[in-house]
């Protein structure tokens, strides 16, 4: 393997293990909201909204109160000004439950590609973006049932933990009532000590169930199956944060390169990028890589064969190539 191959798989392997940190850490803080029976607004469970600039945004039209931790999203905004649309394919867990469901279906190489390809149906995001805002601005405000953390965070409340919580306690309700094993060796030895601990430290008792719990649940488990379809498929085509991102990094200094005399044109790159950023289209027409669209997550150049991508530092013009 080339040098610059096992450079290229560093960062694709930094990138996943941040992705994972920050997903985990998203359900920790999840956690110490959802398991202490007192719910304690601000603090560290507000952490990845306050990096959010689409909440910033709308909190401004709708002309309430900014709470100072929210200026963090300024911050996220002036990097991705710089950096591109880092922070999708980087840092938010829920584009990282998307990337996990778009890994699940794998499939000759025209499927993929044409899983993977642009479309032009992802300027919907876009549109969704000004009907959110402009909404807000007349006081609709409903940028909270389609922002990713807003969502991510709903759904996990009312519909996953809940499920999670009394199915656990069914499951070893039943062990104890049945005791199941061989001989003396008996499945509650193990089962009544692991039920203690997650009765100690995440399981809650007497959790309210919600009929429309099931139904957000539904929703949610239909947002992450339509990954099967197309990669990342909300982050593509609905997400007002990922628009709202993209249009702030359109012009970033982190750019993609293309040998054109090393491509072969063979799209194994098309076949592994996320987010349809075309990365095999020539730089310099309309058909050019998107950098509103691209997640910087440096797959295309780690598959290349022939080496022919790479990102490099550079001024952008003022108009993309």
């Amino acid at each position: 393997m080339a040098r610059g191959t096992r450079k290229v798989s560093g960062i694709v392997w930094l990138r996943r293990c941040i992705q994972i940190l920050c997903l985990l850490l998203f359900c920790y803080l999840f956690l110490q909201t959802a398991y202490h029976p007192i719910n304690r607004p601000g603090g560290p469970v507000t952490l990845f909204f306050d990096l959010d600039p689409l909440i910033l945004v709308a909190t401004w039209l709708a002309g309430a109160a900014i709470p100072l931790a929210l200026f963090l999203s300024v911050g996220t905004l002036l990097v991705t000004v710089f950096l591109g649309r880092w922070f999708c394919g980087w840092i938010c867990p829920f584009g990282t439950l998307h990337q996990m469901m778009t890994h699940l279906r794998g499939g000759p190489t025209a499927s993929r590609l044409k899983r993977a390809d642009y479309s032009p149906r992802q300027r919907w995001k876009y549109l969704i973006l000004i009907a959110l805002l402009a909404g807000t601005l007349m006081g609709l405000n409903l940028v909270g049932w389609f922002d990713p953390f807003s969502l991510l965070y709903r759904s996990l409340t009312t519909a996953v933990f809940p499920a999670f919580n009394s199915g656990s306690h069914a499951l070893f309700a039943w062990l104890y009532e049945n005791d199941p094993g061989l001989g003396s060796a008996k499945v509650t030895k193990v089962s009544e000590p692991v039920y203690e601990v997650l009765r100690s430290h995440l399981l809650d008792e007497g959790r309210p169930q919600y009929f429309w719990g099931i139904l957000i649940g539904i929703i949610f488990v239909g947002i992450l199956a339509l990954n099967l379809w197309r990669h990342r498929f909300w982050c593509r085509y609905i997400c007002p944060l990922g628009a709202l991102l993209g249009l702030a990094g359109k012009n970033p200094i982190i750019r993609l390169k293309k040998d054109e005399t090393a491509c072969t044109h063979c799209r194994a790159c098309v076949a592994v990028c996320p987010s349809g950023a075309n990365p095999d289209g020539p730089l310099d027409k309309s058909e050019a890589w998107k950098p509103a669209e691209c997640l910087f997550c440096w797959n295309c150049e780690a598959v290349c064969p022939k080496q022919a991508l790479s990102f490099e530092l550079t001024v952008p013009s003022r108009k993309p190539s």
